[in-house]
C-alpha cells in the first residue's frame, strides 16, 4: 500500500515545499498535481512544475502530474518532449483525455502512465495493450468528485478496481483531506461519494478493503490528527481512540495483532497473554459488554488470564473477564477493518472516564 498527498501549483511555493517535507516525513510516497484546473491561472506553469520536481526529489517523491494537450500548451512543450520531464523530477503522467491510444502507449516506455480507472473501459484498454502499452508502467487512477453526490459507489470502485487488476495493472482513488480544503466549492475532494463527510482514515481503510493499491489525499492538506493516523496506516496499524481504567493505562500506545484465526465475536490480541496488568477479578455491574469493550481476562480464566480482547458485538459479562477501558465512538466503525493477522494501536485522547 501506498500514500500520496495531492498538490495544487497555485499554492505559495513556501506552503508546497513545506507540505511535502511534513508528508515525506510521515511516510507518504508520492504527489498528485494537475497542470490543467480551470481555476490555476496567472501562475508561470514551467516554473512552478520545475520547482515542484526539484522539491520532490529532495524528499524522495514521486510525482504523478495530470495533463492534457493544453497542458503541454502552458509548459511550451510537444508532444515527443514529455519524456523530458523525467529530468524536472515527474515520474508519470495521468493522461486524461485528447491522447491516442498509441500515443499513450509509446509513452509508457519512458514515464509512467496514469490512466483514467473512472471511465476507461475493457475495450480500451485492451487496444492500449494491443498498440504496446507496459503493463508495469501503467497505473490506473481513479477521479476525485468536487461536488457533492457526483462521486461514484464502493460497488463501483470495487469492480473498476478488479478490471485493471485483471490485467496486472494498480488502481489508486482519492480520500477527502480535512484541513486545507480545495476550492472553490470546498466540499472535500473523495473518490466515493460515501466518503465525502467521513474521516479520511476511514476512508483510507475501505478504499484499501475494496482493493485499491494506492491512495492520495485529493484535499489540500490533512489535520495534524489525521496525518499521524495515516502515518499509523503507513506503518500497517489502525489506530483506535481508547479509554482505560488508571490500572489499565499502560495500554495506551501499545500494539497488538488480532489472531490469524480470527474470532467472530471478539478481537484477541496475539500480544497480551502473559502480561503484568492486574490480573484480580473485578466485579462488573453490567448484565453484558457492550461493542467496543476492551478486556482482560483475570487468573480465574487460567491460562488465559492477561489475554486482551475488544468486542465486535455485545457479549454476556463473565466473572472470569474484566472490562479494562472502551473504544472511542469514532474508532467503532474501524473495528470491522481488523481482520486476521492486523495489528492495530490504542491512542488516547482527553475525556473524562
Amino acid at each position: 500500500m501506498c500514500y500520496g498527498i495531492s498538490i495544487y501549483l497555485s499554492e505559495s511555493d513556501s506552503f508546497i515545499k513545506s507540505w511535502i517535507e511534513k508528508a515525506a516525513e510521515n511516510g507518504f510516497q508520492y504527489i498528485f498535481t494537475s497542470l490543467h484546473i480551470p481555476e490555476e491561472k496567472g501562475i508561470s506553469f514551467f516554473k512552478k512544475v520545475k520547482m515542484l520536481g526539484e522539491i520532490a526529489q529532495l524528499s524522495h517523491m514521486d510525482v504523478m502530474a495530470d495533463i492534457s494537450p493544453a497542458s503541454l500548451e502552458r509548459l511550451g512543450l510537444h508532444y515527443k518532449e514529455l519524456p523530458q520531464l523525467k529530468e524536472w523530477g515527474i515520474s508519470g503522467v495521468r493522461m486524461d483525455y485528447g491522447f491516442t491510444a498509441k500515443q499513450i502507449a509509446w509513452l509508457s516506455s519512458f514515464l509512467k502512465i496514469g490512466l483514467n480507472a473512472s471511465t476507461v473501459n475493457e475495450e480500451q484498454l485492451q487496444e492500449l495493450l494491443n498498440e504496446g502499452l507496459v503493463p508495469n508502467q501503467a497505473e490506473a487512477w481513479h477521479n476525485f468528485y468536487p461536488k457533492p453526490f457526483t462521486g461514484i459507489s464502493s460497488v463501483q470502485l470495487e469492480e473498476r478496481n478488479a478490471l485493471f487488476h485483471r490485467y496486472g495493472i494498480k488502481t489508486m482513488a482519492f480520500i477527502p483531506g480535512d484541513a486545507v480544503l480545495r476550492g472553490p466549492l470546498m466540499e472535500r475532494l473523495p473518490t466515493i461519494e460515501d466518503h465525502r463527510n467521513k474521516s479520511p482514515l476511514f476512508s483510507a481503510l475501505e478504499l484499501k478493503q475494496l482493493g485499491t493499491d494506492k491512495i492520495c489525499v485529493g484535499d489540500i492538506r490533512l489535520s495534524d490528527q489525521s496525518l499521524k493516523e495515516i502515518k499509523s496506516l503507513i506503518q500497517q496499524e489502525i489506530p483506535l481512540y481508547a479509554q482505560f481504567g488508571n490500572e489499565y493505562s499502560n495500554y495506551y500506545n501499545t500494539v497488538h495483532t488480532n489472531r490469524m484465526d480470527a474470532a467472530q465475536y471478539v478481537i484477541r490480541s496475539v500480544e497480551s497473554r502473559g502480561t503484568d496488568f492486574p490480573l484480580e477479578q473485578v466485579r462488573y455491574s453490567e448484565a453484558s459488554y457492550h461493542m467496543g469493550t476492551i478486556t482482560v481476562d483475570n487468573k480465574l480464566y487460567g491460562r488465559y488470564a492477561g489475554e486482551l480482547q475488544i468486542c465486535l458485538h455485545d457479549l454476556p459479562a463473565n466473572e472470569k473477564v474484566n472490562v479494562a477501558g472502551f473504544i472511542q465512538e469514532e474508532s467503532k466503525p474501524l473495528l470491522k477493518f481488523i481482520g486476521g493477522g492486523q495489528k492495530f494501536v490504542f491512542l488516547r485522547k482527553e475525556f473524562d472516564f
